[in-house]
């Protein structure tokens, strides 16, 4: 322990790291849409903690309340019910807004579809870093390989060139075992979490509004007749 922590400068370069590092980060962004990188990061801020667990939510407690809080103070008091988790509270709002129940489902069903792929992109992104980062040291493994066959059998050259062989390895593992694959482990326990917390609210909604709100039935067409000339 005492060797590696005073040769700890010998295992880090920035400007190599930051390179590394750096082309992980674009490869993901290219390879997952330029929405990706903003979400990816956006997540940290709550990467360590459950999703809901400060409030104790869940789906049948957030049901059960609606159910109460409906039999209290009719359907118009949804509106004043809130959530920890925003898509619940913009739902309900939505809810007791809507006209009909068939406008009410193809809206909850669309905004919990898009819910769900940003809960995923910001895991996916995450994942793809994780993935690419040993590509990325292994890129610079050959470069530095080719870098040390083409000055020859020297000692005094061969020493930066296995450096840089040899680190860049190094740091495609580390971005990739240690820094990448965790935050997506995590990002992915969220984003079930909320994922199936926010379908099963949005099934109990779409039930009230075909109980509380107009249905609307198919609407046919007929053809039309040719008119009949008068007299």
């Amino acid at each position: 322990m005492d060797i590696l922590l005073s040769n700890m400068g010998r295992f880090f370069d920035p400007l190599l790291f930051a390179l590394v590092l750096g082309g992980v980060l674009l490869m993901a962004w290219v390879q997952n849409g330029r929405a990706s990188f903003g979400l990816a990061f956006t997540a940290l801020l709550n990467c360590s903690r459950d999703p809901l667990a400060e409030s104790g939510e869940n789906a049948t407690f957030t049901c059960r309340r609606i159910d109460f809080v409906m039999r209290e103070q009719g359907f118009n008091g949804l509106e004043r019910v809130r959530s920890q988790d925003p898509f619940v509270t913009q739902l309900l709002a939505e809810l007791v807004n809507s006209k009909d129940a068939k406008s009410f489902e193809e809206w909850a069903r669309l905004s919990e579809n898009v819910a769900r792929k940003e809960q995923d992109m910001r895991a996916t992104y995450w994942s793809s870093a994780s993935e690419i980062a040993p590509a990325i040291g292994l890129i610079g493994t050959i470069i530095g390989l080719i870098q040390l066959f083409a000055t020859g059998i020297d000692p005094l050259k061969m020493g930066p060139a296995m450096s840089f062989t040899l680190l860049t390895s190094l740091y495609g593992l580390f971005v990739s075992h240690i820094i990448a694959f965790p935050i997506s482990a995590r990002l992915h326990a969220r984003a079930a979490i909320l994922n199936a917390y926010r379908e099963e609210v949005v099934q109990h909604a779409i039930a009230i509004a075909k109980r509380e709100l107009l249905v609307l039935g198919p609407v046919h067409f007929s053809p039309a007749k040719p008119l009949r000339a008068a007299g």
